[in-house]
């Protein structure tokens, strides 16, 4: 019999640690299985979109379907939701062809949570698989740029996969940055420090995370120093397409992906199919070569080298979220359920 499990039947089953491993293997099997996984897939209708993440683990005995729908509110100084519909997981035994669970919404994975948060929880624990598979092991400092909901998630994820003692926050609102630090204080061990300028995040740090909703960079080539690890999460190109900006949207400048000796990206073709500024632009630029940019898949497989020394800079483009994670996240959330005696057989 499959599962309907509500994600909130969920909390408390599933540890950050966990659900990152879980995503790592099915990243793992993506590569093995190129043909087995879609990247995401967005339908759009003026402030309407639908989007699409297929795919299927095979050592993980799954496969199926993670789908989102929203509408927003899409400026040039606001990114921000007019209405988000319940996410659902849709996801078979690809084994056996049996229907195994229909989740409804995003499994609780973070201590902190705000009303209407209720989705996009998956985004950071990508984040931190390729974090974990790029910073040096003993990272300690992290500079965070931004203080809404995905950073909120990626200061969590990033304390999980990593001894981080001081973390360095940055908005552009000093209020928002100083309400950050005392909200979430009392979800990490680390201290949390509201800074000036992003220059303060980037410097003298072993981290930096964007995760903003910015139109253009915010962490610059010239500000990193040996051995530092940059994530990003910027990729949506709506803006563009809704002519509110003139170029496709940055977090970072070109020398930043000039100066890194590493670059992985959760799909290459993701960022190919997209037209992702931060992966785009310096591409067009000349600044590097798409074949400079590998897969998280390989990265998490060793089928490409991550970091070499401590000396490296390196960067994960987190470009959307797969199916292949996705799915080996609703498998984990299956079985943590199956074995609470929780969801409804049907």
């Amino acid at each position: 019999m499959a599962l309907f499990i509500k994600a909130e039947e969920l909390k408390g089953l599933i540890s950050i640690t966990e659900a990152v491993d879980a995503v790592e293997r099915g990243f793992a099997s993506q590569e093995e299985h190129p043909l087995f996984s879609l990247p995401r897939q967005r339908m759009l209708a003026d402030d309407r979109r639908i989007s699409v993440h297929s795919g299927g683990c095979v050592p993980l005995s799954v496969a199926g379907t993670f789908v989102h729908y929203e509408r927003h509110n899409y400026t040039a100084d606001d990114q921000s939701y007019a209405a988000v519909g319940t996410r659902v997981y849709v996801c078979y035994d690809s084994e056996t062809g049996a229907l195994l669970a229909i989740i409804a919404g995003c499994p609780p994975l973070y201590r902190r949570e705000e009303p209407g948060d209720e989705f996009a929880t998956e985004t950071a624990i990508t984040s931190a698989v390729g974090t974990r598979g790029l910073a040096r092991q003993d990272a300690r400092v992290l500079g965070l740029l931004g203080t809404g909901r995905q950073a909120r998630r990626h200061l969590e994820a990033m304390c999980a996969i990593r001894p981080i003692t001081e973390v360095r926050v940055y908005s552009r609102s000093a209020d928002n940055r100083r309400a950050f630090c005392e909200t979430m204080q009392s979800c990490v061990e680390a201290e949390l420090k509201p800074v000036e300028r992003a220059e303060d995040a980037a410097r003298n740090v072993d981290i930096i995370v964007c995760a903003t909703g910015s139109n253009m960079p915010v962490v610059f080539g010239r500000w990193l120093e040996e051995g530092v690890h940059v994530t990003s999460i910027v990729g949506n190109k709506e803006l563009l397409m809704e002519g509110l900006v003139s170029r496709p949207r940055r977090e970072l400048d070109d020398e930043v992906l000039a100066r890194a000796d590493v670059i992985v990206a959760t799909l290459v073709q993701q960022g190919i199919q997209d037209e992702q500024g931060d992966l785009l632009e310096p591409v067009q630029n000349g600044v590097i070569a798409w074949d400079h940019v590998k897969d998280l898949s390989a990265l998490v497989t060793g089928k490409t080298r991550g970091r070499r020394n401590d000396r490296e800079i390196t960067l994960f483009k987190q470009n959307s979220d797969q199916g292949v994670g996705y799915m080996a996240l609703a498998r984990l959330a299956h079985d943590k359920a199956r074995a609470a005696g929780i969801g409804t057989e049907f």
